[in-house]
């Protein structure tokens, strides 16, 4: 079904089914419904990224595409115009970024249905909305109505509005919320975990992303490498890229087959609760001489196998680990997890995820939109997981406060998003980066702040790292929060730091 956008100052039926309607005076161009089964694109050639991906993480959350649509504005009649004129033509309504807005209505079928709507600009970058109101019969969604504004191509200073042949998407998922209702938020996430993100060891194998059965025999008392995942993730999501390159192959070989990881779930658990579960299913009398490599959240659970084991149950472990490598660790915590900015955070990852390949980022996915369901049902329930990383919280102050450790720490992390606004233009970056920037206030990688990968910001164990073991990835190298280990460099310099003496 297509339906004209002709200026109307009159919310517009723009669906066979009651209830879709637009309000977006002075607006003109085309609305097209599409079939939910249909794979939707932004123009000629140019498909949508994240389709395939985000259909194929709905299942496991009970969640449906609800409906979907493709616009193309062609003229805004109100571009540039004061806010006398534009509240005078019934424009009075904004985006939560203070942009001002299309209305979107869609129906509420069930008294106990959840919407969010996935919104995709010319630009491709995505935005995930939630209801600014609802009653018994609607929910209503705050669109932005000037188009992306691209980046100017070498050499010029010509800017302007991306419009003719580039449509915005606009996906409308729903779901029913009994079991946040019943259960609560963080329930809700911990019965979604303990069903699909079991705790679990598995041996790696190169090019293996299904895992082998852990040995414990083969492990035990011998040099061996523990991969820790990070937050919404799994170990064959987190490092997909280095178990599919050259350098497993070289790991593989240098430590004879030892190398193991360790599945946990990410949200309802902080990570000393995820490192007692290991403890748990590690045997007994199994000592363990490791490296390790961690991955953003997964250099907490590190930390504390590292510097608090002792502290867990008070019993005697006899594990020893010699290096630790810090992937984007988050030692000083992260902004993003701090409830006003769930959001934001969960569009940092959605846009991540454009670029991964499709089993990796249905992965992640699948935890995002539990976190999604969580928001757009309006719980704002402590997540232990996510606790953990608010950089002034309690947990972080504990981690960072442990004694000295004989662990030898070496990190990594990138500057994707620079505070200076300058560097953004010059690279061509986007609105949301022009957020993150204003929210964490200094160069970050678009989930962890670049500093805090390389200092914890107090007297931690194992801190300072001295610079000749950090390494730090400029804009130039396009190296972002979730895609490290998808780069030969980085791989190389990890299989250098776990080779050398």
């Amino acid at each position: 079904m297509e339906i004209k956008l002709s200026g109307s100052s009159e919310p517009i039926q723009i669906s066979a089914a009651s209830g879709f309607s637009l309000h977006a005076p002075g607006m003109y161009g085309m609305i097209k419904e599409m079939d939910t089964s249909e794979m939707t694109t932004r123009g000629p050639g140019i498909e949508d990224e994240m389709h395939k991906k985000i259909m194929a993480s709905m299942a496991s959350n009970e969640v449906l595409l609800f409906n979907q649509f493709e616009i193309e504005i062609e003229k805004d009649e109100y571009e540039g115009a004061d806010e006398s004129t534009t509240r005078a033509a019934g424009i009075t309504r904004t985006t939560e970024l203070g942009e001002p807005a299309m209305v979107l209505n869609t129906p509420k079928t069930r008294k106990n249905m959840m919407c969010a709507v996935l919104h995709t600009d010319e630009n491709g970058e995505n935005r995930w909305v939630f209801p600014e109101e609802h009653d018994d019969d609607k929910f209503s969604f705050m669109l932005p109505r000037e188009g992306a504004e691209p980046m100017p191509e070498k050499g010029s200073n010509v800017r302007g509005k991306i419009t003719k042949g580039i449509r915005r998407l606009v996906k409308v998922f729903a779901w029913l919320a009994d079991d946040l209702i019943e259960l609560g938020a963080l329930a809700l996430v911990k019965k979604w975990e303990s069903k699909n993100r079991p705790y679990g060891l598995n041996l790696m194998a190169p090019g293996n992303t299904e895992g082998l059965e852990m040995d414990w025999d083969k492990i035990a008392g011998k040099r061996s490498l523990l991969l820790l995942h990070g937050t919404f993730s799994t170990w064959q999501a987190a490092f997909d890229g280095l178990i599919k390159s050259d350098w497993m192959n070289r790991l593989n070989d240098y430590y004879d087959g030892r190398i193991f990881a360790f599945n946990h779930p990410s949200l309802h658990h902080f990570p000393a609760d995820n490192v007692k579960e290991f403890l748990k299913m590690k045997p007994s009398g199994a000592d363990l001489d490791l490296d390790m490599l961690t991955h953003s959240r997964g250099g907490l659970v590190g930390r504390e196998m590292i510097e608090r084991l002792d502290q867990l149950d008070g019993k005697e472990h006899n594990i020893k680990v010699n290096k630790a490598i810090f992937v984007a660790g988050p030692h000083q915590g992260t902004i993003l997890t701090d409830k006003d900015n769930w959001v934001k955070l969960i569009d940092s990852y959605t846009n991540l995820l454009t670029s991964l390949p499709d089993n990796t980022a249905t992965i992640i996915l699948e935890s995002l939109i539990t976190l999604i369901k969580v928001v757009g049902g309006g719980a704002v329930a402590s997540i232990p997981g996510l606790q953990a990383m608010q950089p002034k919280g309690d947990y972080i102050k504990r981690l960072n406060s442990s004694p000295k450790v004989d662990t030898t720490y070496y990190t990594m992390g990138a500057n994707y998003v620079p505070y200076d606004e300058k560097l953004l233009v010059r690279f061509g970056k986007k609105l949301l980066m022009k957020v993150l920037a204003k929210v964490f206030g200094e160069d970050n990688d678009m989930v962890v702040p670049t500093l805090g990968s390389f200092d914890s910001g107090a007297a931690a164990g194992g801190f300072p790292i001295p610079s000749s073991r950090q390494i730090k990835y400029e804009m130039d190298t396009d190296l972002n929060h979730l895609n490290y280990f998808t780069d030969d460099v980085v791989n190389k310099q990890i299989f250098k730091w776990l080779n050398e003496s």
